[in-house]
């Protein structure tokens, strides 16, 4: 048994998984390149990653990937 939190989850992950490709399609326009991105989101208010500068945390992989990307440091 999943509880009312699990469930709204669910829902708007399944929601926005529906949405998306249509976004998608209609925020590019007809013959440009899609764009290379890939997005984390991440519930939690404490960002505790070696990206960050916490240099007690060992993330080398997302590290790496944060170096030749962006990494939003107020993205509220």
């Amino acid at each position: 048994m999943i509880n009312r939190r699990e469930f709204i989850a669910g829902v708007g992950a399944g929601a926005a998984a529906l949405a998306l490709p249509e976004w998608l399609e209609s925020a590019i326009p007809s013959g440009a390149s899609k764009p290379n991105v890939l997005f984390f989101v991440i519930d939690d208010l404490r960002p505790e990653l070696g990206c960050y500068g916490r240099d007690y945390i060992k993330s080398p992989n997302i590290d790496r990937l944060a170096k030749s990307g962006m990494v939003f440091d107020r993205a509220y």
